[in-house]
């Protein structure tokens, strides 16, 4: 269980602060059942949500997970294997595809949203001299991936989500 005042990532709303925990007296929970009370980092609300319930909810990374050898950031681990490469497995069909990036968002995995932003990076810079690029679906999923990445990296390195995007093709390359 997070403790009162830990910020957390949780699901799609990305970093956000543990204000409560616990049994909760609101109206419409169930109390008998135990909530986290979140307050999102970058806008206001008021997220209510199981403490066992299905949303991703993990700690939020630190500077120094950021900078360890083999982390996000580096582009090879220790065994030589790169870390950000494109995804390889994107299914061909388009509604295939798009609940393929969905599972990949609700995931909140940094690697996996990295994969999933370099992927489609990728395929916008192939297909510009045909005049075609990324289909709707991919550039919705490429946009919140890099709000998710940008949100808790630039938590994590102390810089506004703004910054985060020259940081990262500075650290990657790309």
């Amino acid at each position: 269980m997070f403790s009162v005042g830990e910020y957390i990532v949780y699901g799609v709303e990305g970093v956000c602060r543990v204000e409560e925990a616990g049994k909760l007296k609101v109206a419409g929970l169930d109390k008998n059942r135990a909530y986290y009370r979140l307050r999102p980092y970058y806008h206001d609300g008021t997220i209510y949500t199981p403490v066992d319930g299905k949303a991703v909810m993990r700690p939020v990374l630190t500077r120094e997970e950021l900078g360890r050898p083999g982390h996000i950031l580096r582009l090879v681990d220790r065994d030589g294997r790169q870390l950000a490469e494109p995804l390889g497995d994107v299914p061909p069909d388009s509604r295939a595809a798009g609940e393929y990036y969905r599972a990949i968002l609700s995931g909140h995995d940094c690697v996996a949203l990295l994969r999933l932003c370099k992927t489609l990076h990728a395929k916008q810079n192939s297909q510009t001299a045909s005049r075609r690029g990324v289909n709707s679906t991919e550039l919705r999923s490429w946009r919140m991936a890099e709000e998710m990445l940008y949100g808790e990296f630039g938590f994590a390195l102390g810089m506004p989500p703004s910054k985060v995007k020259a940081y990262l093709q500075e650290k990657l390359g790309s």
